[in-house]
């Protein structure tokens, strides 16, 4: 009997390992059915070009404590990467609200992508997604969180991503989350093909009824607490980027054209730009103000930036928006 349990608990572990689980949803990256958007996917034809934080705590049993500061807004704009140190932390029940170059459409298929920086398949930060075309009227995609609530996930705890839908955060660094308006067709007070706004609402993820948040099926959502990161004030969702996964009339002839990515990212001097030649490529900082631009050569030109300080910088070229870092 003891080797029956011991083979059963080692084939439970393998499949929460790789992600196969024990849900019905589906599972990490790499797993079949996985729906995850990779970064640099040729379905992405931009990214949020506008973030604004509203900081949570650093743990909700204390409102009126240190608020994180891990990052920047500038995180949240432009292209995710695959570095886990590019992201503005929200915090406990903390919000990030996000804007575009042009309203999201709703078209055949996900409409856009949210990217948290997660380290690997299972330590899964959760955020809840809403969506509005004018700013004060939100409606939330119907998350459900099975994770089990008799124990707490703790700091350094795992979820089964199987066990998630409609959640940001489901899956690791680089990989982002879909997010299909269709599902919101019947809600009253949103334009499904004007979506101007996507907001993320930190789950904090305690089983603790007094501060715990809830699916929309009256589920407790279970996922690591507290935050034990003292030295860089960070927890709760991470953001790294929205990307669009389909544009409205007004830029689909431009998103067909022009894909545009910079590679090393971050960087700490020259960076290579991938657009199309003719193009040109504009550097902003956060604030809009223009530091340089340039013509695109080639499928591929070289950007000296290593006269700039480090910091979050925004790269243009014919209205799609990339975030560049300099250390």
């Amino acid at each position: 009997m003891k080797r029956i349990v011991v083979i059963l608990t080692t084939l439970l572990l393998t499949c929460v390992m790789y992600g196969q689980g024990q849900g019905s949803f589906c599972g990490a990256v790499g797993t079949p059915g996985c729906t995850a958007i990779r970064y640099d996917s040729a379905a992405i034809i931009g990214w949020a070009t506008g973030c604004t934080v509203e900081r949570g705590p650093v743990d909700i049993i204390d409102p009126d404590g240190p608020k994180v500061r891990y990052g920047n807004e500038g995180f949240g704009i432009g292209l995710a990467t695959t570095a886990t140190t590019s992201a503005v932390s929200l915090g406990d029940g903390g919000t990030a609200t996000l804007t575009f170059a042009e309203p999201i459409r709703n078209v055949a298929g996900p409409d856009f992508a949210v990217f948290e920086n997660s380290f690997n398949d299972n330590f899964l930060e959760l955020a809840f997604v809403e969506v509005s075309t004018d700013g004060v009227r939100y409606v939330r995609f119907p998350s459900t969180s099975l994770t089990p609530t008799t124990v707490q996930v703790g700091s350094n705890g795992s979820v089964d991503p199987t066990m998630l839908n409609n959640l940001a955060g489901k899956y690791r660094v680089g990989y982002g989350t879909p997010f299909d308006l269709d599902e919101l067709k019947d809600s009253a007070g949103i334009d499904i093909n004007n979506i101007v706004y996507v907001r993320l609402v930190d789950v904090v993820g305690t089983i603790d009824p007094q501060y715990a948040t809830y699916d929309a099926y009256g589920h407790m959502v279970n996922d690591p607490y507290p935050t034990n990161d003292t030295i860089w004030a960070s927890g709760g969702f991470d953001l790294t980027g929205v990307a669009v996964l389909h544009a409205s009339a007004g830029i689909a002839g431009i998103a067909s054209a022009v894909r545009v990515m910079a590679w090393p990212n971050p960087t700490t001097g020259w960076i290579t730009v991938i657009g199309v030649a003719g193009h040109e490529a504009e550097l902003c900082d956060l604030r809009g103000r223009r530091l340089g631009s340039w013509r695109l050569t080639g499928e591929r030109t070289r950007i000296d930036l290593t006269d700039l300080p480090a910091g979050v910088y925004l790269l243009r070229v014919e209205g799609k928006v990339t975030k560049v870092v300099k250390h």
